[in-house]
C-alpha cells in the first residue's frame, strides 16, 4: 500500500522495469508509465505527515537511498520523449504539490530539479509537459532565492533564452507563451538584481501585448495568453513598481486594468473563463496605490464594479473581489485623509462613500455582505471622517456604527450570529479604529467595545484557523485603542474572560486527540500565542507594547481564579465514587463546554476523584472547579513560557503561592504540574537565594510525599522529581534514593518512566559525579538488573484482539494499527533503556558496576522455595455442609504483597491478612499434643 515505503518502492521498481522496454514500443510503454504515475499522484492525499520525509527521499533521491532508483532519475531518462509527456506532466505535478507544502525537504536537490525542468522545457516537444515544467520551475524559484541561487540557475542566461522563446510565436502555443511570460515575471520578483536589465523591456513588451490583444475582436481574444501576460506584468511591478514620473506607462497600465477588470453582466454568458480578469484584479489589489490620482476621479466606477465582484456566487470571484475592494477602500481612505482640510465642504469622494455606507445600514433589507462592507468602510475612512467632520458629527457616526454592530452580534439569534462570525474580527477592527479617533470617548463606547471583544474571545474556537490571526489582531487593536485613551478596565476584563473561557471546557491530556468541533483549552492557545508573543512587525496593533502588560494581567488572574476555586473534598466509599463520578463528569461537559460529549475525552476529569496518602479515595465537592483548575494549569504550561522576561518579575510569588496551594491541597496533582512548568522556566544558578530556598524546601516536601501517593497524583510528582536540576538534586540526594528506586520498580512495567528516570540520573551524574551520588547509585543500580535481563529485540508479542466495550459515551474504538505501533514503540523504548543503563554503568567505578549483580542474600532467596504441602487446613461450617479449605497457597502470595506491593492500601490489607494467618497458625500449634509434636514437628504449620 501507499502508506508503506515498500509500496512506493514497488511503484518505482515497476517504473524502472517498464523503462527498460522503452525502445521496444514507446507508445505502449508511455501508457504504462502514465498508469503508474497516476496511481502515485492520486495517492498523494493519503500520505501521513510522518511519511512525507521518506516519500520525498524516494522521489528525488537522498544520500541513504540510491538516486538511480528515484522518480527524478527515472523521469530524467525519458525527459526528451514525446510519448512520455503524460508521465512527465504527472511527475512535475507530484513534485510541485510536495514542494509547495514541504519546501525544506527539497533544498538538497534544487539544482537537479531545476536542470530537469529546463531540459524538459527546451527539449521535449509536447506542450503539456513543457507548460507543467514551467509551473514547477516557478515553485523552485519561490523555494530559495538570493545571489547564490541566481548564480546556480544562471538567471541572466535563462532570461535571454526565455525571451527568445517569446519571439517564436509559430513554434510555441499560446499556453506555452503565457506560461513563459508568467515565469519571467516570477524571475523578476525573486531575482530583482539579475533581472534589472530586462525588467523595463519586459514591462513595455507586456503592456503592448495586452493593448494589442484588447484592441482585437472579443471572439478572437486569447484569454490564456492574456492571463499569463498580466501575471508576468504583476511580477515585474511587485519587484520594481512603476516610475511615478512615467505618466504614459502609469496611464497605460491603469487603462488596461480598467478594461480587463470588468465583470460579465451575465454569470452564465459566453465568457466563462475569467482567469485574465481575476489576474487583473489581483494586480489592482496589490498596486492600486500607484493609481491614486486616477482613482480619486473614477471612484464611483471602481466602487460599483468591485461590489459586483463581491456579490458574485462564484467563490473565486467573491474572494478576489473582496481583496480588491478592501485594498481600494484602504487607499481611498488614506488618500482622502491627505487632501486639504475642508470641513466646510466634504470632498465629493468622501461624501459618496459615506452616503453609500449610510444607505446600506439604514436599509433593513441590506444583505450580510453589504452590511459588512459598510461597517468595514466606516473603519477604513475613520481618519478622513475625523478630519472632515465636526466633533459632534463624528461622534454620532461612531455611536451609530457601534450600535449597529452590537445589534448584529448581541441582539440577534444564534443562527444569525454564526452566519456573521467570520466578519466579526474585521467589524471589531473598524469599531476600534472609529473609537480611536474620538477625542474623549465615553465609557459607553468602551462598554460596547468590551462586549464585542468578549464575544469574539468566546467564539474564537469556532473561527477557522486561517482567520484566527485576524481575530487576534482585532483584539490587540481594541486593547491598543483603550491604552491610547488611558483606560484600563478593558484589558482586565478581556484577559479574565479569556482565561475563564479557556478553562471552562472538558479536561484533556496533552497528547490526547479529540474529535473535530469539540472545544478544549487547546482551542484557545492560538489566541494566547498571538496576544503574548511580541512581533516586531506587529507594532501597528500594539503587540510589541502590550505583550508584557497582557502577561501581567494573565498572572494576576491566575491567582484570582485559583483563590476562587473550591478544591475541598469529601470522603466517599470506593463503590460510590465508581458509580457517580461518570455522571459528574458528564455534567461538567454539558454545562461548561456547550458541545457534544466526545468519545475520546476522559470519562472523568483527572482531578475529579483524588486518592490521599493513606489510599482512601475522596470526591471533589465542586467537580467543575477541579476541571477549571486542570485546564488552567494546562494553559499556564503553554502561556507562561511565552515571555520569560515578564515571568521573572512574578516567579517568586508564583513559587510561594504554589507551595501554599500544595500544602493546603496535597492530593491535587495540578499544583505539581504547575510547579513542573515553573521549574522548567527557572535558571537555578542565577536565582536569588530566597527563591532558591523556597524551591528546595518545596521539592524536598514533594520527594518525601510522593511515595505514599497513588496513580495519576503520583505520576505528576514523579514528573516533577525527574525534572529537578542538578543544582537542587545535590541537596536532595539522600531523599531521592527511595523515590528513584520506586520509579525503576514501576518502570519495569512502564518503560517510558524508566527511560526518563535514566536520563535524569545520567544528567545528575554528569554534573555531580559518582561520589556525591553514592547514596542514590547504591539504591538505583540494583533495580536495573531486570531491564538488562530482558531481550526486547527478540520479543514477539502479538497484539491480542480487544473487544469493543460499551461505556456511557458510546463504544470504545480500538485502533489495531495504533496498538501495533504502541508495541513497536515499547520494544524501541526497551532497547533505549538498555543502552542508557550500559551508558550509566560505563560512567561509574567498578564498585558500583558490581551492584548490578545479585547479592548472596538475593541468590539465597531465589533458590529457597516455599513448602507447598497442605498443612494449614481450616473448616468453615456452612448451613448445609462443612467446607474445607487449605490456606498454604495463600501464605507466599500475602508475604510477597506485604513486601513488594507499590500500593500502600494493598500492603495494609495484605498485612492484616498475614496477621490473621499467623494468629491462626499459632493457635493451631498450641493445640498439638506432645506425642504428635515429637513425632512430626511443625506439622500443622
Amino acid at each position: 500500500t501507499w502508506h508503506t515505503m515498500e509500496g512506493l518502492a514497488g511503484h518505482l521498481a515497476g517504473l524502472e522495469e517498464i523503462l527498460q522496454n522503452w525502445n521496444t514500443n514507446p507508445g505502449v510503454t508511455g501508457l504504462q508509465l502514465k498508469s503508474i504515475s497516476s496511481e502515485i499522484s492520486s495517492s498523494l492525499e493519503e500520505i501521513s505527515p510522518e511519511d512525507v520525509p521518506s516519500t520525498v527521499k524516494h522521489l528525488v533521491g537522498a544520500p541513504d537511498i540510491s538516486d538511480q532508483r528515484s522518480l527524478l532519475h527515472l523521469a530524467k531518462s525519458v525527459a526528451k520523449e514525446k510519448e512520455a509527456a503524460d508521465f512527465l506532466r504527472d511527475v512535475c505535478e507530484i513534485f510541485s504539490c510536495l514542494m509547495e507544502l514541504h519546501p525544506q525537504l527539497f533544498s538538497h536537490k534544487l539544482t537537479e530539479l531545476f536542470s530537469f525542468c529546463k531540459t524538459l522545457f527546451f527539449v521535449n516537444p509536447s506542450a503539456k509537459a513543457r507548460v507543467e515544467s514551467l509551473n514547477f520551475l516557478e515553485i523552485i524559484f519561490d523555494c530559495q532565492t538570493g545571489t547564490d541561487m541566481a548564480a546556480k540557475y544562471d538567471v541572466a542566461m535563462l532570461a535571454n533564452q526565455f525571451r527568445k522563446q517569446l519571439a517564436l510565436t509559430s513554434k510555441n502555443s499560446s499556453t506555452v507563451l503565457s506560461q513563459v511570460r508568467q515565469v519571467l515575471g516570477t524571475m523578476c520578483k525573486q531575482f530583482p538584481v539579475e533581472m534589472e536589465i530586462h525588467h523595463q523591456d519586459l514591462l513595455v513588451s507586456f503592456v503592448r501585448e495586452i493593448q494589442a490583444a484588447l484592441k482585437s475582436a472579443s471572439e478572437k481574444l486569447d484569454l490564456t495568453l492574456l492571463t499569463g501576460t498580466i501575471r508576468g506584468m504583476s511580477g515585474i511591478m511587485m519587484a520594481y513598481g512603476i516610475d511615478q514620473d512615467d505618466a504614459e506607462m502609469l496611464e497605460s497600465v491603469y487603462e488596461i486594468l480598467r478594461r480587463v477588470c470588468r465583470k460579465p453582466e451575465v454569470e452564465d454568458g459566453s465568457v466563462t473563463r475569467r482567469g485574465a480578469m481575476r489576474s487583473a484584479l489581483e494586480v489592482f489589489a496589490d498596486h492600486n496605490a500607484l493609481f491614486t490620482k486616477f482613482l480619486l476621479t473614477d471612484f464611483k466606477y471602481w466602487f460599483n464594479l468591485l461590489k459586483t465582484w463581491v456579490r458574485s456566487n462564484n467563490k473565486d470571484d467573491h474572494k478576489i473581489g473582496w481583496k480588491a475592494l478592501n485594498s481600494f477602500l484602504d487607499n481611498m481612505g488614506a488618500a482622502i485623509e491627505e487632501l486639504k482640510d475642508t470641513k466646510e465642504v466634504l470632498p465629493l469622494s468622501l461624501k459618496f462613500f459615506i452616503g453609500e455606507f449610510k444607505d446600506i445600514l439604514l436599509n433593513k433589507g441590506s444583505s450580510h455582505k453589504n452590511i459588512s462592507l459598510a461597517i468595514q468602510g466606516y473603519g477604513k475612512f475613520a481618519g478622513a471622517l475625523k478630519k472632515n467632520l465636526q466633533e459632534k458629527d463624528y461622534l454620532y457616526v461612531c455611536q451609530d456604527v457601534l450600535h449597529r454592530t452590537e445589534q448584529l452580534y448581541l441582539h440577534s439569534s444564534q443562527k444569525e450570529r454564526e452566519s456573521w462570525l467570520l466578519q466579526l474580527p474585521s467589524h471589531l477592527q473598524s469599531c476600534s479604529l472609529l473609537v480611536g479617533q474620538v477625542t474623549s470617548p465615553s465609557s459607553s463606547l468602551f462598554s460596547t467595545l468590551e462586549r464585542l471583544v468578549v464575544l469574539l474571545v468566546d467564539q474564537f474556537p469556532q473561527i477557522p484557523a486561517q482567520y484566527q490571526g485576524m481575530a487576534v489582531s482585532a483584539v490587540l487593536l481594541c486593547l491598543q485603542t483603550e491604552k491610547k485613551h488611558g483606560e484600563g478596565s478593558l484589558m482586565e476584563q478581556v484577559v479574565y474572560q479569556a482565561l475563564i473561557r479557556s478553562c471552562s471546557h472538558p479536561a484533556v491530556g496533552p497528547l490526547e486527540e479529540v474529535e473535530f468541533g469539540v472545544v478544549t483549552y487547546k482551542s484557545y492557545l492560538p489566541l494566547w500565542s498571538g496576544l503574548l508573543k511580541a512581533h516586531p512587525e506587529g507594532v501597528k496593533f500594539g503587540r510589541a507594547d502590550l505583550s508584557e502588560e497582557i502577561y501581567t494581567e494573565v498572572v494576576k488572574n491566575i491567582f484570582t481564579i485559583i483563590e476562587k476555586l473550591d478544591l475541598t473534598t469529601t470522603s466517599v466509599d470506593e463503590a460510590l465514587v465508581t458509580n457517580n463520578t461518570g455522571e459528574d463528569a458528564m455534567d461538567v461537559d454539558l454545562t461548561l463546554s456547550q458541545t457534544l460529549a466526545n468519545e475520546s475525552l476522559s470519562e472523568t476529569p483527572q482531578d475529579l476523584t483524588v486518592t490521599d496518602s493513606y489510599g482512601f479515595q475522596k470526591k471533589a465537592k465542586q467537580a467543575k472547579d477541579y476541571t477549571v483548575l486542570v485546564n488552567l494549569v494546562d494553559v499556564c504550561s503553554h502561556v507562561l513560557p511565552l515571555n520569560t522576561a515578564a515571568y521573572s518579575v512574578y516567579s517568586s510569588k508564583l513559587w510561594y503561592s504554589t507551595s501554599l496551594w500544595s500544602a493546603e491541597f496535597p492530593e491535587v496533582s495540578s499544583f505539581y504540574k504547575l510547579a513542573d512548568t515553573l521549574l522548567g522556566m527557572e535558571n537555578i544558578e542565577e536565582a536569588q537565594e530566597d527563591k532558591k530556598q523556597i524551591i528546595v524546601r518545596y521539592l524536598s516536601e514533594v520527594v518525601q510525599k510522593c511515595p505514599s501517593f497513588q496513580d495519576e497524583l503520583q505520576l505528576s510528582c514523579f514528573t516533577l522529581v525527574l525534572n529537578i536540576p542538578p543544582a537542587i538534586a545535590e541537596q536532595l540526594i539522600e531523599e531521592l534514593g527511595p523515590v528513584m528506586e520506586l520509579l525503576f520498580h514501576l518502570g519495569s512495567s512502564m518503560l517510558h518512566i524508566a527511560e526518563r528516570a535514566l536520563i535524569a540520573t545520567l544528567g545528575w551524574l554528569e554534573v555531580l559525579g559518582q561520589e556525591k551520588m553514592d547514596a542514590l547509585l547504591r539504591r538505583v543500580i540494583p533495580q536495573l538488573r531486570v531491564f538488562l535481563a530482558t531481550d526486547f529485540e527478540s520479543s514477539s508479542e502479538e497484539v491480542t484482539e480487544v473487544k469493543k466495550e460499551k461505556i456511557k459515551r458510546g463504544p470504545l474504538r480500538i485502533d489495531k494499527d495504533k496498538l501495533k505501533k504502541m508495541k513497536i514503540v515499547e520494544k524501541q523504548t526497551g532497547v533505549k533503556v538498555c543502552k542508557l543503563i550500559l551508558n550509566l554503568l560505563a560512567q561509574v567505578s567498578t564498585t558500583y558496576k558490581a551492584l548490578i549483580f545479585p547479592t548472596e542474600e538475593e541468590v539465597g532467596t531465589a533458590v529457597t522455595a516455599w513448602d507447598m504441602k497442605k498443612h494449614l487446613k481450616v473448616e468453615i461450617p456452612l448451613p448445609d455442609m462443612m467446607l474445607s479449605l487449605h490456606l498454604d497457597g495463600l501464605v507466599p502470595i500475602v508475604v510477597d504483597l506485604v513486601q513488594e506491593a507499590p500500593n500502600r492500601k494493598t500492603r495494609v490489607a495484605a498485612g492484616e491478612m498475614l496477621h490473621v494467618l499467623v494468629t491462626f497458625m499459632i493457635g493451631r500449634t498450641s493445640q498439638q499434643s506432645d506425642d504428635l509434636a515429637a513425632k512430626s514437628p511443625m506439622t500443622n504449620l
